[in-house]
């Protein structure tokens, strides 16, 4: 069983007034699901993205995003892990970031990967959020301004 390809798009929801700075949401690099560890540059600067199995590429991914805040490039908090061999034909993925306040303070905020899911229901042996991993640890952070959707 295994997927044959995987539609992954990005959300963006969380505080008005900081989500009204930010510019293109895409995805970042692909990487090591368990550490956050760099794999390939692919599907860099796409949103939505579109994995396609080819026989060969048919393992657990992760990913991470990126956007401009203010046109300062930022990478979102955490990563996005996907496994396409507990899926079965063409599949959507909905990953939903949110603003979060870097150690409780607003005015040092970030956009940080809140949830996911397949086919419009959550399956976290498909896909589910983590930290960036032990290899890049990252900041404690907390969603704040969850009410409005971008």
């Amino acid at each position: 069983m295994s997927a044959t390809s995987i539609i992954i798009k990005l959300k963006r929801e969380g505080s008005a007034e900081y989500l009204s700075h930010v510019t293109g949401l895409v995805f970042g690099n692909m990487v090591d699901p368990s550490t956050g560890i760099f794999w390939s540059p692919a599907p860099a600067g796409n949103s939505p993205w579109t994995w396609t199995n080819t026989g060969t590429n048919d393992t657990e991914f992760g990913l991470m995003a990126n956007y401009k805040f203010n046109g300062e490039e930022k990478t979102a908090f955490g990563i996005v892990t996907i496994d396409p061999t507990v899926l079965t034909g063409n599949c959507v993925v909905k990953v939903e970031l949110c603003t979060a306040a870097i150690d409780g303070d607003e005015h040092n905020s970030i956009l940080r990967f809140k949830s996911v899911t397949v086919n419009g229901l959550e399956d976290s042996a498909a896909a589910d959020v983590k930290d960036w991993g032990a290899e890049k640890p990252q900041p404690k952070s907390a969603f704040y301004g969850i009410s409005v959707v971008a």
